[in-house]
Parts: C-alpha cells; sequence; structure tokens
C-alpha cells in the first residue's frame, strides 16, 4: 500500500502492468444550510480530486467504483448528482476525462444492507438490538466480499481506478495482492469528521 505523501517517488515502471486502486474515503451528509459544512466538504473534494490527479501520472482513471452505486453510466451520474451533490462535482470532472461508472453493489444486498440499518435505527430494547446487529452484521460481510469481488472482476491489468468507500468499510476489503492501493486522505478529513460528531453525536 502506497502513502500518498511519497508518491513523487514513484515511477510508472514500477507499477507497469499493475492494477491500481485510488481509495478516497466517502464524506455523505444531507443537503442542509450549515454553511461552514458545505465549505469544508467542498473543500474536501476538491482536494481529493487534486491528489488523485497527481497520482494520475502513474496511469489515468478509467474506472469509478462508488458505494451505495449499482447502476451505471449516465443512471449512476444522475444518482450521485441527486443523492451526494458534493461528490458530484469530482466524479463529473473525471468522467468528463473518459472514466466511467462501473456499479458496485449487489443490489438485493445492499437493499437488505439498508433495511437492517435503519432497523438498528429503530429499535430500544438491547436484545432486540443485539439481533437485529448480527443480522446487520452479516450482511455487511457479504456485502463488502461482494465489493471486493466486483473490483477484482471489473479492474483489468495496467488500469487506474477510484474508489469512493468510507474507510471503516475499505479496511475490511480483501484484494488480490497485484492491486496497488494507494490511500488519498484530504487534509480536511479529521476535521470533517470532528465537526460531523460535534453537529450530529449520534451518528
Amino acid at each position: 500500500m502506497a502513502e500518498l505523501g511519497k508518491i513523487n517517488r514513484l515511477t510508472m515502471d514500477e507499477f507497469k502492468g499493475e492494477r491500481r486502486l485510488f481509495c478516497v474515503p466517502n464524506i455523505f451528509v444531507v443537503d442542509e444550510e450549515d454553511e461552514k459544512l458545505k465549505d469544508l466538504i467542498e473543500k474536501y473534494w476538491k482536494e481529493a480530486l487534486f491528489h488523485v490527479e497527481k497520482l494520475e501520472k502513474l496511469g489515468f482513471v478509467t474506472k469509478i467504483f462508488v458505494e451505495t452505486i449499482f447502476v451505471e453510466g449516465q443512471e449512476a451520474i444522475d444518482v450521485i448528482r441527486e443523492t451526494n451533490p458534493y461528490l458530484y462535482p469530482f466524479i463529473e470532472k473525471k468522467v468528463s476525462e473518459g472514466a466511467v461508472i462501473v456499479g458496485l453493489e449487489d443490489p438485493e444486498i445492499f437493499g437488505q444492507y439498508i433495511d437492517w440499518a435503519n432497523c438498528l435505527r429503530v429499535v430500544k430494547t438491547i436484545t432486540v438490538m443485539q439481533k437485529v446487529f448480527d443480522y446487520f452484521s452479516h450482511i455487511n460481510q457479504r456485502r463488502i466480499e461482494e465489493i471486493g469481488n466486483k473490483i477484482s472482476e471489473s479492474l483489468k491489468e495496467g488500469e487506474s481506478a477510484i474508489l469512493i468507500l468510507r474507510d471503516q468499510d475499505r479496511v475490511k476489503l480483501s484484494l488480490p495482492k497485484d492491486i496497488d492501493i494507494f490511500l488519498v486522505i484530504p487534509s480536511l478529513y479529521d476535521d470533517l469528521l470532528r465537526y460531523l460528531r460535534d453537529k450530529f453525536p449520534l451518528q
């Protein structure tokens, strides 16, 4: 796994023929009127784009994987624009340069994942919560396995791709050793998480 801060020491020859995955932690919030939060998120994605484009000296991005997305092409772009407008300019820029969005999620598994997550939000008793959490953990494990399989099957030799996925899920991925992982962590990441925890303490 390469560190972004050392990317200037890497050369094309070192990664010739390898598959490259540029991983950006996803940040998702509902659209709202908090101007400071909006500013932080906009700056976050601008910095993420800047770092990804530096990494592209190893190979231009041809594919984009985004969590929650199981459709492709223009339909995927429309979904991202509707559900994650702060991420949208990042995606639009890379798509305009030739990258394509690959559906990452299995629709059935993702649907169950969302249902169990919603159940966790409404249960009140410890006993029921533990049972629901067990079901949620099981389906999330299946989801992570499917995401790993999709990336492995879709990313071809010599290609570079972007993965937009929450970091707590990214660390659970099991990917083939011939996929070089590059973590893209904008400097605002920790500040943004801290701000979200303070603003939404139950998240």
